[in-house]
């Protein structure tokens, strides 16, 4: 069997199709200092206007909102009443569908933590009475929740469920049909998956009709695998699950760390990060949405000796952007990787903050529609949450090269068994 291998070479003088290129505004201040500059998230209203959530982690601590005006973005206020106590350990995470909005995090005012939502149905501009998503029984620790939108504007929340003794990790998931008003039985979307779920990543979801996705990493005697399970009947079960790594990380520590994806096709689009060569890396992955079978891994921007983290991704049909932090420079910096053109044309990494000011930069998140990207990430230096768009701007010629050779490689550098061997040995430039 053949791999096909496609390197993407930069040629001004060889012109064989256009490759896009962003022109970036200026970079706004959403918040700092005492307004709180905690892991900012970001999505767009009913009139594509972005608003940012995030934490303030200055006492008491709360969750805060700022929205779009015009020309920038409008004070901030909290949107969690004092008391509630929000954990500054994960979230908040949001989902947005026009005008309603749902936000979800953990909250530490409950004798053991908790999962608690709140909604708006005006686009952010109130917010309703935080109500309590994971169960009321017997003493559990829940935490890392997450949320996604059904097309009918549906909730669907995902969260870590663990006994006080932290050895009954479940991935847990619960589903509403009126609002979040009220939800059903939480169901263990990792049941079948071996062992258990790595208790200190948190999941995160996709909904499509009756199918619910569940990303999570595993947790196999420290084997910390990706892995998907997927429910067909909107979450009464999730039978079908399925680990989508080639090589085994194995890691006896917490990776911390999120896969994303998205839809695309008949495909989802995940990115994650992984340690499993050696090198913590952002890899790309493609599997079938029907069986979950994936077609292939591939790193974005490897660069050897720097720590990758944190990716988030964003697309609409073939168009998609991926963001993530690393130290390629000695400090954390938010870097962008983008195609116009599907996963062949995707960009290597190129740094999207501020460049004004020195300093750590990291948190990046993303959203993407009618031609605009809103980026959003934490300035360490300034206290700040910083904000900034980009737009199409001009083409570049580049070529592209297409050529064969036999795949032989079954194994990595460190010598460890490729798990598909089969169509596997592709390079992203």
């Amino acid at each position: 069997m053949f791999t096909q291998i496609k390197i993407i070479l930069f040629l001004v003088l060889c012109p064989i199709l256009l490759f896009s290129q962003l022109n970036f505004n200026s970079h706004i201040t959403v918040s700092s200092g005492n307004d709180g500059f905690g892991r900012p998230r970001i999505a767009l209203d009913a009139n594509n206007d972005p608003f940012i959530v995030y934490r303030n982690n200055m006492s008491p601590k709360t969750i805060r909102i700022s929205k779009w005006n015009g020309n920038g973005f409008a004070s901030p206020y909290d949107i969690t009443t004092i008391g509630i106590q929000p954990s500054s350990q994960d979230g908040p995470e949001i989902a947005a569908k026009g005008d309603t909005i749902y936000v979800v995090f953990t909250s530490s005012a409950t004798t053991h933590s908790s999962i608690m939502m709140i909604r708006s149905f005006d686009g952010g501009i109130t917010f309703s009475d935080t109500i309590r998503v994971s169960e009321n029984d017997s003493p559990q620790i829940c935490r890392m929740g997450n949320v996604a939108i059904n097309e009918q504007g549906q909730p669907v929340i995902s969260y870590m469920k663990n006994d006080l003794s932290f050895s009954t990790a479940e991935q847990m998931v619960r589903t509403s049909n009126d609002f979040g008003l009220t939800f059903g039985t939480a169901v263990n979307s990792t049941l079948n998956s071996p062992d258990k779920p790595c208790d200190c990543c948190k999941a995160s979801l996709l909904v499509s009709g009756n199918n619910i996705y569940v990303l999570f990493r595993n947790n196999e005697n420290n084997k910390r695998n990706s892995y998907v399970s997927k429910s067909s009947n909107y979450g009464a079960s999730f039978d079908l699950v399925n680990e989508i790594d080639d090589y085994d990380w194995i890691l006896n520590s917490c990776p911390s760390s999120v896969s994303r994806g998205v839809f695309m096709d008949d495909s989802l689009l995940i990115v994650k990060k992984s340690g499993a060569t050696g090198n913590n890396e952002i890899v790309l992955t493609s599997i079938s949405s029907v069986t979950l079978d994936y077609s292939y891994n591939l790193n974005i921007d490897e660069i050897p000796n720097v720590n990758q983290r944190y990716p988030e991704i964003s697309n609409s049909s073939d168009s998609i952007f991926i963001v993530w932090q690393d130290d390629r420079s000695g400090g954390q910096n938010c870097f962008l990787s983008y195609s116009y053109g599907g996963i062949k044309n995707l960009s290597t990494g190129i740094s999207f903050t501020d460049s004004t000011f020195a300093g750590p930069k990291f948190n990046p998140h993303l959203t993407f529609k009618n031609g605009t990207l809103h980026l959003v990430y934490i300035d360490f230096l300034e206290s700040s949450i910083k904000y900034v768009r980009a737009y199409v701007s001009s083409t570049t010629n580049i070529k592209e090269i297409e050529y064969f050779m036999p795949n032989r490689v079954n194994f990595d550098i460190l010598g460890r068994k490729n798990h598909h061997g089969f169509n596997k040995l592709k390079f992203l430039d």
